[in-house]
């Protein structure tokens, strides 16, 4: 009976060990993550006077907005930046072309990390611009990355994060919340409507098409809707009340 009570004791020990070895470790690297992701908000370019302005620089990509100058030389991949003021979004985009991979795991700097960086769908067009742009983040445990939007299931939330700023790499924009919805990833065989498979829109009838859909999936009435020729941008992240679960909150932009 002894022996079976050390057994116990040493299994429940080592369980105990390797748990809280798993945790440090996750808690170590998030934290790695913070300082990295505070080195990339160190080369942003501080704006003098009216914050508003679009005071530009030459690159090889084109005139690029001053305040992120130093950011795109770093990395061409960086595309843009994202912020819900009192949250923690306040992020670099990025987006390479015809690739959903490459940020999903990496950080700014193309080194591995789990939380990876906010991006855009590689199969979106920046040049033109689509008329979608989708940009996915990870919900993460640490309300890092995408997971403050988890509480846009919640209206009063909405009523006081009404707006997103997104820049891109040319200029600066203001958009308004339209809807936030649960959804799906599908899988490929699988039909049903696909929120993150609408990057353009031929004509008025297919954007119509898109915003019916993505009304009847809405948590609720924002009491704001978007027309034909509105530029839209959609932040994707998972959702755990579903299997493959997702939230969108799709918001247009109005400045």
């Amino acid at each position: 009976m002894k022996k079976m009570q050390i057994f116990i004791f040493i299994v429940a020990l080592i369980c105990f060990l390797g748990s809280a070895g798993y945790l440090g470790k996750y808690f170590w690297e998030r934290h790695i993550s913070a300082e990295n992701m505070n080195d990339v908000k160190s080369l942003l370019v501080e704006e003098a006077g009216n914050s508003n302005t679009n005071e530009t620089t030459d690159s090889d990509n084109g005139e690029v907005l001053r305040r992120y100058a130093r950011l795109h030389e770093k990395n061409p991949d960086f595309a843009g930046w994202i912020q819900i003021p009192d949250t923690t979004i306040d992020y670099p985009v990025m987006y390479v072309e015809g690739d959903n991979e490459m940020y999903l795991h990496s950080n700014f700097n193309r080194e591995y990390d789990a939380g990876g960086v906010p991006f855009i769908d590689g199969y979106c067009s920046l040049d033109p611009v689509s008329d979608n742009l989708i940009i996915y983040g990870h919900h993460m445990n640490d309300n890092s990355m995408f997971q403050p939007l988890m509480n846009y299931k919640d209206m009063d939330f909405f009523e006081s994060h009404k707006t997103i700023y997104f820049d891109t790499l040319h200029e600066k924009g203001t958009y308004t919340v339209v809807a936030v919805i649960l959804s799906r990833a599908l899988a490929e065989d699988e039909e049903g409507f696909r929120y993150y498979g609408h990057l353009s829109f031929a004509d008025e009838t297919e954007f119509n098409d898109y915003m019916n859909n993505i009304n009847q999936m809405a948590l609720y009435d924002t009491g704001e809707t978007a027309i034909y020729g509105d530029r839209l941008i959609t932040l994707s992240t998972c959702e755990y009340s579903q299997e493959d679960g997702r939230l969108a909150v799709i918001a247009k932009k109005t400045n």
